[in-house]
This record gives C-alpha cells, structure tokens and sequence, in this order.
C-alpha cells in the first residue's frame, strides 16, 4: 500500500468553501481511479491547514492519478490557498 500526503495552507475564510470542493468534486474523482483505497481530509481550522491523506494499493496506482491530472484538478483550488500545496508520497509497510 501507498500513502500520498498533501499538505495544504488555505485561507481561514475559505475553508469550508475548500471542504465543499473535496466533498463534491475531488473525492468522487479519486474513488473512480483504480488502485484507491481510501481518503481522509485532516482540518485545523485554528490554524488554516488541512492535509488531504490517500490510501492506493501501490505507488503505481497513485503515480497514474497524477498523470490524470488530479493534482490540476486540486490545484484549481488555489484561490483558497495562502500558499502552494506540498506533496509527499509514502510506503505503507504496516496497517491493522
């Protein structure tokens, strides 16, 4: 399994507009994708931060959504961010 983590700065008053935009836009478009296993949207609303968390069955499958452009998709988000988005990738060697 693979873990793709982006970290995200938003705008304190755009939040709930970002999570909207994950709810009906973002999160169906990862669901069609082959090889996901699951989503987790992280907020600090305190802060303005969120971290977006994707399970796909291996580094494969989470490359190939990159090359669909799904990281377009969420970079048409950037009005409701205070600074570009940070990516990182990560092997899953354990879960229960």
């Amino acid at each position: 399994m693979y873990a793709q983590i982006i970290r995200i700065s938003l705008q304190p008053e755009k939040i709930d507009e970002f999570r909207e935009l994950y709810e009906e836009y973002i999160i169906p478009e990862l669901a069609g994708q082959e090889g996901y296993k699951n989503f987790y949207l992280l907020l600090d609303r305190e802060n303005a931060r969120a971290i977006s968390f994707t399970l796909w069955e291996d580094r494969a499958a989470a490359e190939k959504s990159e090359e669909m452009n799904l990281y377009l998709e969420q970079r048409a988000a950037y009005p409701l961010y205070s600074a570009p988005p940070v990516r990182e990738g990560y092997e899953v060697p354990l879960s229960t």
